[in-house]
């Protein structure tokens, strides 16, 4: 570990005298303790001139290239400490985008510039600001491990800004198209109704409705235990990481319960599987039932992903608290569940201000007191 130390002695006149030592491992792991300095300052300034040499010497760093580090980060780091999916799209965010751009360009030639070029070329391609943050996150994940690892002393990236993203519109229906849409399922998609009712009455993820298991539902306390997620033929944790449990209500209850009686056995044993017991494709789902749904019932084109924006609309609608709403939903934090969702609020938080005018007009307001008292 570095350090700088004070030293005291008495010389031979009872004299007391000072002097600072620098303490340190360089990179091949040699300790090398070297003193006489008047001011701590002086000390620090030696040793970190010393790790700063002994790193620039590294044949490594000065080999490696940008690439190549991405790929070792993904390889040494990613892949053990991440999800599958996130591995995924790390080597493909490699071999589409960084790739092609940076080429053979040496990790201690990249600069905030060639960064900013790097993202000015990306949005100029189409790709979308949230695309070209995740490759920053990539970068910048990169480099920090290669700092943690003492291959360099900087990195570029600390000082880029990623990209503003505005936040995301999506498309909700309300509770008459809900029920116009679940009374259409119903009756010309009936293997498909529970699937529908369970994905608006429960704001479940496409790829959690997907992975849910019978075993997973407590039928005595009408819980649903949401620990998997099934996405790009995978089958992981949820987007969270995090398992949680949800509430069914009544009706959910008995349209699981009815749907449990009708669905064939599978290995999986999975509530919702398809002809073969597998798991379902979200693009044979979306093109041979849901779009056709939303086309028969008559509804807005919203996307299935739009089911879990519209429950959770629906309960702030109800006034249900927000703490709850974001239980439900899985978020990491309320203010998450704010940010998503703080447009549709003002309405409700409109209605709960104006109640407080319902404690002034008891007795009168106290400008109209006043002015009794005034004329009195």
């Amino acid at each position: 570990m570095a350090k700088v130390r004070k030293r005291s002695w008495k010389n031979k006149d009872g004299k007391v005298s000072t002097c600072w030592f620098a303490d340190f491992t360089d990179k091949s792991g040699k300790r090398i303790k070297q003193g006489g300095f008047r001011i701590k300052a002086e000390a620090e300034e030696y040793m970190l001139k010393a790790l700063s040499s002994n790193v620039s010497s590294n044949k490594e760093s000065k080999t490696l290239t940008v690439v190549n580090a991405c790929s070792m980060y993904i390889e040494l780091h990613a892949e053990i400490h991440c999800k599958i999916t996130t591995c995924c799209s790390y080597k493909g965010y490699l071999n589409n985008h960084i790739k092609p751009f940076f080429k053979n360009l040496k990790v201690q030639d990249l600069t905030k510039i060639k960064v900013e070029q790097f993202i000015k070329a990306k949005k100029e391609e189409g790709l979308s600001t949230q695309m070209v943050n995740h490759l920053i996150t990539l970068l910048k994940a990169t480099f920090q491990k290669m700092i943690d690892d003492e291959l360099i002393q900087h990195n570029p990236l600390l000082k880029v800004k990623k990209p503003r993203i505005i936040a995301k519109k999506f498309d909700i229906i309300d509770s008459k198209e809900v029920e116009i849409l679940l009374n259409t399922a119903k009756e010309h998609y009936p293997n498909f109704y529970p699937l529908i009712f369970t994905a608006i009455f429960t704001g479940m993820r496409q790829g959690e409705i997907f992975a849910l298991q019978w075993n997973k539902i407590d039928w005595l306390n009408r819980k649903i235990l949401i620990d998997s997620n099934f996405t790009r033929n995978q089958l992981t944790t949820p987007k969270s990481n995090k398992s949680r449990v949800i509430d069914m209500s009544g009706e959910l209850f008995k349209v699981l319960r009815e749907w449990q009686l009708r669905c064939s056995n599978n290995d999986k044993n999975l509530v919702f599987p398809n002809k073969e017991g597998n798991y379902l494709d979200p693009n044979n789902l979306n093109k041979r039932l849901f779009h056709p749904l939303l086309e028969k019932a008559g509804t807005k084109k919203i996307r299935f992903h739009d089911l879990r924006h519209t429950f959770a609309s629906l309960l702030i609608t109800k006034n249900i608290s927000i703490k709850y709403i974001q239980s439900q939903m899985g978020h990491s934090s309320i203010q998450m569940t704010m940010d998503i969702y703080g447009h549709i609020l003002p309405e409700v938080t409109l209605q709960g201000v104006n109640a407080l005018d319902s404690i002034l007009k008891q007795n009168g307001t106290i400008w109209e007191q006043n002015e009794k008292m005034a004329i009195c």
